[in-house]
């Protein structure tokens, strides 16, 4: 029986006007296209359709070729970027169709990704081009420099949930289904702005039984959703383009081997294939098991290579729409809102406290799982220096026993790490006290110094009757002064006085 054909594909728009949402970049794009045909190349040979996916940039492509009879060569950026790889496309770019065929049209896929040594190549098919030269990219900041000096960029903006609602009414419409109101608001509301995910939510949701559709939207919050990571793997034979299938998606590797592991059988049809495709699976399941033992999670990277290209390359797989079916026994089913914020709460903190990116605090995560299961006393310092809560040690130790534990020995440290604090303020207060008693003293030897000088300077300006005179009005006070001895002149008064 044949698998029902992929609804992104079957109600792709098929001219310009019907795509959805983007009409400020679609008259940006005929503009473009227009000075091509004139016969009068704009100076910017070529056009970078830059925003989310699902927005409606591939589409563009080909309605547009479709519309005004190009022929599509197409370069996707995974590709190889050796100057022998791409020279038949340089060609395609730069030459006319001898044979008087219809003109071609560069089509250049994930532009971001480009590598700098392929840039350079794909800077010369610019500046040569006789054709026009498309590309599409997420970022068009992550396009390299001399690529985007070089082009026009067009900006397509995150579609609204008005928007996809209207495009899935259209569809359900000449599909003759019907879904709840309800169920497709969610279904706007997770995609995202994404219309190519909401147009597979809702096969998915319709082949499948609208009873299995809050289990379908569940994922649709994460970074990248699951679903179009592994519709990616199952619709490749590229091992490249399998591997990058899975970046962004915020899983770790023994969960999404559970979600691949539940959907091989729906892929493969041969036993010998799907053989091939198991082989590849346990044996990434067997470095996951060797890096959890060893703490060697390098190993990581050859688990999710047999995973996804191991997996993609096992065989042929059936054609049409594939159905992704979230795993019977995650555990990730089970878990509440609640748990999934504590993990999100932990992995900011590490993020923040760290300084590491998210995906390196996710693997953060994991290395705490193992020192907390095996070192309360280590935990307890990380529960101090992360500012872990009671109910994130919980979720990070997976047992309430320890958890209770590990939770007792950081408040230990948080009590000697007050006392300490207290004790060095008492010590800093002492310290400030001493100090200012130290400087009254100084300061006032400092000023009794200065009175003492003024008035050494004053006695030297006196004459000898003057300080005869003063000597005699001076009383006594608290504290005596030395006097100072001094040679004194005999008078005539004093000889007469003696007699």
């Amino acid at each position: 029986m044949p698998r029902e054909v992929p609804w992104v594909e079957k109600y792709r728009p098929r001219r310009l006007d019907e795509i959805v949402g983007q009409t400020k970049a679609i008259e940006q794009v005929k503009a473009w296209i227009g000075a091509w045909l004139e016969g009068k190349p704009p100076k910017k040979k070529a056009l970078i359709l830059a925003g989310p996916p699902g927005t409606g940039k591939t589409t563009t492509v080909y309605a547009l070729a479709k519309e005004y009879g190009f022929e599509v060569i197409e370069l996707n950026a995974s590709d190889e970027r050796t100057y022998e790889k791409i020279e038949r496309y340089v060609q395609a770019a730069y030459t006319m169709d001898i044979l008087g065929k219809r003109r071609k049209l560069i089509f250049l896929d994930e532009a971001d990704n480009i590598e700098p040594t392929g840039a350079r190549e794909i800077a010369k098919l610019i500046d040569r081009a006789r054709n026009p030269i498309i590309m599409s990219a997420n970022h068009y900041w992550e396009v390299p420099r001399e690529i985007r000096s070089r082009a026009q960029i067009v900006e397509y903006k995150r579609l609204t949930q008005r928007d996809i609602i209207k495009a899935l009414a259209r569809i359900l419409h000449h599909e003759g289904k019907r879904v709840p109101k309800e169920l497709l608001y969610d279904i706007a509301k997770h995609a995202g702005g994404d219309l190519r995910a909401a147009v597979n939510d809702l096969q998915t949701v319709v082949t499948g039984g609208v009873e299995d559709a809050a289990q379908v939207l569940a994922y649709r919050d994460t970074e990248k959703s699951v679903f179009q990571a592994l519709a990616q793997i199952f619709a490749t034979d590229n091992a490249k383009k399998a591997r990058m299938a899975t970046l962004g998606v915020d899983m770790f590797p023994h969960e999404l081997l559970q979600w691949i592991d539940e959907n091989l059988p729906y892929v493969y049809y041969k036993p010998e294939d799907i053989a091939r495709a198991y082989e590849a699976l346990s044996r990434a399941d067997i470095y996951l098991g060797r890096a959890q033992r060893t703490g060697n999670y390098g190993l990581w990277k050859y688990a999710t290579d047999m995973m996804t290209a191991g997996v993609a390359v096992a065989g042929v797989k059936k054609k049409g729409f594939v159905r992704i079916y979230p795993p019977k026994t995650i555990k990730l089913l089970t878990e509440s809102k609640a748990e999934r914020g504590l993990r999100d709460s932990v992995v900011k903190k590490i993020m923040s406290e760290m300084h590491m990116a998210k995906l390196e605090a996710l693997e953060t995560l994991n290395y705490l799982r193992a020192i907390f299961e095996n070192s309360a006393d280590v935990a307890a310092h990380f529960v101090v220096f992360l500012e872990l809560t009671e109910k994130e040690v919980e979720f990070i130790a997976g047992d309430r026993e320890r958890a209770r534990t590990i939770w007792a020995k950081s408040l230990n440290i948080h009590k000697k790490l007050k006392e300490r604090g207290e004790l060095e303020e008492s010590v800093r207060e002492s310290l400030r006290d001493v100090k200012e008693e130290t400087e009254e003293v100084l300061k006032a030897e400092e000023q009794e110094t200065e009175e003492t000088s003024k008035s050494e300077t004053a006695e030297e300006e006196l004459t000898e009757e003057e300080l005869e005179e003063a000597e005699r009005e001076i009383k006594p006070l608290g504290r005596k002064k030395p006097e100072k001895k001094k040679g004194k002149q005999a008078t005539l008064f004093d000889f007469l006085g003696k007699k």
